[in-house]
């Protein structure tokens, strides 16, 4: 299990605020998933949307994080979900969605919406389990030229 003790998969799933001390964890994540991007990016989320931009802990352990902000004054927008792979299949993306939605409405918005790659099926799964539909298609969104899905949901 990648050095990670079988007991932490017993243990609670925290989900909290995306504070300064979860920067490093985080981009570590980021390293597992392929994801990367800029460091400057999550210290931006962290700074300017800390309320919408979370965190799941499991006994100390960073598990996963989702980066949300409110794109307009009616719609919260995903920017980034990402599970550490041995944390993976725990519900834990579906926890932290479900958790930043609820922000998203708490904030006023209506909607949320996201991208996600064309070749992310499990991904797409969890969104389209969450009430999400897809919207639309953009070509060569990713950096290495990979399509997105724009998905919506109505809070």
């Amino acid at each position: 299990m990648d050095g990670i003790d079988s007991a932490l998969f017993d243990s609670p799933v925290m989900v909290r605020r995306l504070l300064p001390g979860d920067l490093e964890a985080a981009l570590e994540i980021d390293r597992e998933v392929f994801g990367g991007y800029d460091p400057a990016i999550f210290q931006a989320f962290c700074e300017y949307h800390g309320g919408s931009s979370l965190v799941a802990e499991v006994n100390g352990i960073l598990a996963g994080f989702v980066l949300g902000f409110k794109h307009t004054p009616f719609e919260g927008r995903v920017f980034w979900l990402a599970v550490r792979p041995t944390f993976q299949s725990r519900s834990i993306g579906m926890r932290l969605m479900l958790e930043v939605l609820r922000v998203f409405r708490q904030m006023g918005a209506l909607s949320s919406t996201l991208e996600v790659r064309v070749s992310n099926k499990k991904a797409q799964s969890l969104y389209s389990l969450l009430g999400f539909r897809m919207i639309g298609i953009i070509p060569s969104y990713y950096s290495d030229g990979e399509a997105a899905i724009i998905m919506k949901m109505r809070l």
